[in-house]
C-alpha cells in the first residue's frame, strides 16, 4: 500500500529552497535522504506497537528504494517472507500444546496440534526452537507419523498494509520531510 504525500506546504518549501540554495537538488537529496532513513525507523516503531514481533525482525524484513529528488520519493517495501511463529510472543508447555499472540490487541490463541522442538533436533544447528504443527487427515482425525510443518505468522508486507500504520508512517514522512526541508532552507540562508 503506497504512501503518496502532496501537500501544498512541502511544494511551498521547495520553491523557497530552489529560490535561497545554490544547489538546491543536493539539499533536496539531503533532506530526502534523511526523511527516509528516519521513516524506516518510524516504520519499525509503528509495526513493532500493532505485532509482538521484534523491531529487529521486522526491519530485518523491510527495505528501502533509492531516493528520486525528480518527484520527490522514495519506497519501504515489506518482505513477503513470513516470519516464524516462534518470533512472536508465544508459550508453550506439554499440558497445554502452545498458545500465540501475534497481535497485541488481540488475546493468546491456542494452536491445536502444535508442539515446539529445539531445530537441532531436525538437522538444524544451534538450539533454536521452532514451532511445527502436525498436519490433520481429512476427516480431522490426526495420526503420529503425518507430516509435520512449521508455523509462521504474517509477514512484514502483511503488517504494512494495516491502514492505522501506514496514516501512521504517512503523517511522519510529511512532518520529517517539512521539518528536514526547512532545516536546509535555514543551512542555505547560513552559508
Amino acid at each position: 500500500m503506497p504512501i503518496v504525500i502532496d501537500s501544498r506546504q512541502l511544494t511551498a518549501l521547495q520553491r523557497t529552497l530552489d529560490g535561497v540554495s545554490k544547489n538546491s537538488r543536493r539539499d533536496m537529496g539531503r533532506a530526502l535522504s534523511s526523511t527516509q532513513r528516519a521513516t524506516v525507523t518510524e516504520t519499525g516503531r509503528a509495526t513493532a506497537e500493532n505485532y509482538t514481533a521484534s523491531t529487529r525482525r521486522i526491519k530485518a524484513n523491510t527495505r528501502a528504494s533509492k531516493v528520486n529528488t525528480q518527484n520527490l520519493s522514495f519506497t519501504i517495501t515489506g518482505l513477503r517472507k513470513p516470519i516464524q511463529l516462534q518470533e512472536y510472543k508465544h508459550r508453550a508447555s506439554k499440558k497445554s500444546g502452545v498458545v500465540a499472540q501475534v497481535r497485541k490487541a488481540e488475546g493468546f490463541k491456542a494452536i491445536p496440534t502444535a508442539f515446539k522442538v529445539r531445530a537441532g533436533n531436525f538437522g538444524g544447528s544451534g538450539s533454536k526452537a521452532r514451532i511445527f504443527q502436525r498436519q490433520r487427515l481429512l476427516g480431522g482425525g490426526q495420526v503420529g507419523r503425518l507430516p509435520i510443518v512449521v508455523l509462521a505468522g504474517p509477514s512484514v508486507a502483511d503488517m504494512l498494509s494495516n491502514p492505522q500504520i501506514v496514516n501512521r508512517i504517512g503523517e511522519f514522512a510529511l512532518n520529517k520531510l517539512a521539518t528536514e526541508i526547512t532545516r536546509q532552507i535555514e543551512v542555505a540562508f547560513r552559508g
